[in-house]
């Protein structure tokens, strides 16, 4: 018979127990099912983890060294973070407010719209801010400059790179606005010539000294330092018609101009007429010409022409090279002809005018001294 309490049914009295093992049955019972559905055995499937582990394992040994380069930017950025002037229109922030500035004038110094050129509280106007230039690995490039160009703007090295090979940094052509991927563009390579003082001077070994009027034209006298007179003195005088060689020098007189030129007297807000005529004489050599002024007083004072004007440049690119040049001469730079068109003395200084003979531009370099 069977307790109405159920104090002595055994069922009732540990049903917990009961509940708690035929769960645990039901789980083991799963597993095997599952074990032995999938054909493996408990063996099999501890070998086939064992083996996932192992295919885990690393193919290498050692540590291979890290790329600090994105971190090396992160940091470079970090530290001075870029700015910029305005939302982007594509990155439109309900919680970003206009952007403000204050007022230069310090009677105002109100908050106004920073786009504007003008205060319009008290109309001063407002300084122009700089646009920020994005250069994340900092070596003188903007970001877009080098994406523009095929360059990473997180590798500082690609500026003193020459991706076309025309000898020009790709920093150099930024700073020129030429393109660092194409040979034909690039700064001037005049740039890099420079000329080195002082000139090497030929000069004539007469000056110009006298006219004289005769019956059938001028009569010009020339004086020679060096030259010896009748009685042994240094210093003496040759003669010569237009046409005619001056004494044995290899040159000839081409042509006299007189002229006069009205000049203010020292001391005084006068003026008097003063002789400035002019000779052309000739190197019969090779009939170069050159045109004399009159000179007069002590010879001693007297200026001499340079016949013959030779220049000396630098071109610091790639190494230093250095040219002896005279007028008429041409000269190639990394590829590119110049000719030199004049060698001018201009006190102790020079002035030397070149010519690019395929593109027919002429640029002068100044040397003082």
């Amino acid at each position: 018979m069977i307790s109405r309490s159920g104090k002595d049914n055994f069922v009732i009295a540990h049903y917990d127990w009961i509940v708690a093992a035929v769960g645990a049955l039901a789980l083991v019972g799963a597993a095997v099912f599952f074990v032995t559905k999938l054909g493996l055995d408990p063996e099999s499937s501890a070998a086939q983890a064992a083996a996932d582990v192992d295919r885990l394992k690393p193919a290498e040994t050692g540590v291979k060294e890290p790329d600090f380069t994105e971190f090396a930017v992160i940091m470079r950025i970090a530290k001075k973070p870029p700015t910029v002037d305005e939302i982007p229109a594509d990155k439109e922030n309900f919680l970003a407010s206009e952007r403000r500035v204050k007022c230069i004038n310090p009677d105002c110094a109100k908050a106004i719209p920073g786009a504007s050129e003008e205060c319009p509280f008290c109309q001063k106007k407002q300084e122009t801010e700089k646009k920020v230039v994005l250069d994340a690995d900092g070596d003188g490039l903007p970001d877009a400059w080098e994406k523009t160009h095929g360059l990473n703007p997180g590798d500082a090295g690609d500026a003193n790179a020459d991706s076309d090979g025309d000898g020009f940094t790709n920093l150099e052509e930024y700073q020129a606005k030429t393109d660092p991927k194409d040979r034909n563009s690039h700064p001037d390579y005049l740039d890099s010539l420079k000329v080195v003082l002082p000139l090497n001077e030929t000069y004539l070994p007469f000056a110009f000294r006298k006219a004289n009027k005769i019956p059938n034209g001028w009569r010009l006298e020339f004086f020679d330092p060096k030259r010896k007179d009748e009685f042994g003195r240094v210093g003496a005088a040759v003669t010569a018609l237009e046409g005619e060689e001056i004494g044995a020098y290899g040159y000839k007189l081409v042509k006299y101009e007189p002229k006069t030129e009205m000049r203010e007297i020292k001391g005084s807000n006068q003026k008097k007429p003063v002789d400035v005529s002019e000779a052309v004489v000739e190197r019969l050599s090779d009939h170069k010409q050159v045109v004399l002024v009159i000179q007069s007083g002590s010879p001693k004072g007297f200026k001499y022409s340079p016949i013959d004007v030779q220049a000396t440049l630098s071109y610091e690119r790639g190494g230093t090279t250095s040219f002896k040049v005279v007028p008429g001469e041409t000269i190639d730079l990394s590829g590119t002809k110049y000719k030199v068109v004049e060698i001018k003395p201009v006190g102790k200084g020079a002035k030397v005018t070149l010519e690019d003979v395929a593109r027919g531009r002429k640029r002068t370099l100044d040397a003082l001294e």
